[in-house]
């Protein structure tokens, strides 16, 4: 069985390594590569065009910039990779913008499992993991946004009246 090559985009030094161990342990995957920025991990996924990376294990913050925009060059330059964002942001407008830009997942770094391996394996077998929290938050605005009364069509006729 070929392990499933992770690139890992994180810039808090502590959480890194212990999603770098997470991996390492696994026999089902294999750290690609740990790098802590955007311009980073835009840098080795440029590098490494020609060797796919299978999973992108993604920060939202990161010191120059979001990684929205690691997963959208991901996407770009290794479309058959999957991403999983691990972030403290767990706004619905972060979550959705994630799932916009491509991820599969997201976690929410206070509920991070302690097999982020597992979760990574989840995703790969098919699965959308996404930290209950988040889910919660995101179902309340999609069923607030279906409470909504929908407008009209701005060119739709008026009903014909009886003779």
């Amino acid at each position: 069985m070929t392990a499933w090559r992770v690139l890992i985009v994180e810039d808090d030094a502590p959480m890194r390594v212990f999603f770098a161990a997470s991996v390492r342990d696994h026999p089902g995957l294999e750290l690609a590569a740990s790098v802590d920025s955007v311009a980073q991990a835009c840098a080795w996924l440029d590098r490494e065009a020609g060797n796919p990376v299978d999973v992108l294990l993604v920060d939202l913050g990161l010191p120059d910039g979001s990684g929205l925009d690691v997963i959208r060059h991901a996407r770009r330059s290794h479309p058959e990779c999957e991403a999983l964002v691990v972030s403290m942001f767990g706004d619905e407008d972060n979550v959705l913008a994630s799932i916009e830009a491509g991820a599969l997942g997201y976690v929410h770094k206070d509920a991070t499992p302690e097999d982020i391996a597992g979760t990574i394996l989840e995703m790969k077998g098919g699965a959308s993991p996404i930290s209950p929290l988040i889910a919660r938050r995101v179902l309340a605005r999609c069923r607030d946004l279906g409470a909504r009364p929908t407008p009209a069509p701005p060119n739709a006729a008026a009903p014909l009246a009886d003779d």
